[in-house]
């Protein structure tokens, strides 16, 4: 009975490790030191953990973007060398006229500003915490280019927008993840 119990998990060591997955990294915040109290002002980091991979080739970030929440107020972007950066309110506003998030996005001026696919990155960001303590996501969006047909690039996507703890099937040019998030604390 022990030895069926090895040969068995022997057999299923061995399909685990010949199935091929999806890569598990993905976005992580980082606070450095940075306050989580409700109601404060503070700075995270949203780290890259890596570039795009299509058809086993890696690519680098060109455009990281992310979705923050009013809960999170209106964002200030940090500045990068070599990137452009824009903060965009959405167009569905509250009962005080207040946008409901802002997308940051950050997006390289050129190719020699791309991010390296094999290291990380941190992205900071200036924000206020709503006053009631919660957990707070931030939808983030990775963008590549791998050469397509014609000389016509093809964008591939790394979307961290899940908050529900699934994760949608990759697709031919997009794979799915957690959303970064926090949670605030009483004070």
């Amino acid at each position: 009975m022990k030895r069926r119990s090895l040969i068995a998990a022997a057999i299923f060591s061995s399909v685990i490790v010949a199935i091929p997955t999806i890569a598990s990294a993905h976005v992580g915040v980082q606070m450095r030191g940075n306050t989580l109290i409700a109601g404060q002002s503070s700075r995270i980091y949203l780290s890259l953990g890596h570039g795009c991979t299509y058809k086993g080739v890696q690519y680098g970030t060109q455009v990281f973007s992310t979705v923050v929440p009013s809960t999170a107020g209106k964002p200030t972007p940090e500045f990068h060398q070599g990137f452009k950066v824009t903060v965009v309110p959405s167009t569905q506003v509250d009962a005080n006229n207040v946008p409901l998030s802002y997308t940051v996005t950050w997006t390289a001026r050129s190719s020699y500003w791309t991010i390296d696919p094999y290291t990380f990155y941190d992205f900071g960001l200036k924000v206020t915490w709503d006053k009631t303590p919660q957990k707070i996501s931030f939808l983030t969006t990775q963008t590549c280019y791998a050469p397509g047909a014609s000389g016509i690039k093809k964008p591939l996507y790394l979307k961290w927008i899940q908050t529900d703890g699934t994760t949608p099937a990759a697709t031919d040019d997009t794979e799915f993840g957690p959303a970064p998030s926090v949670t605030t604390v009483a004070g």
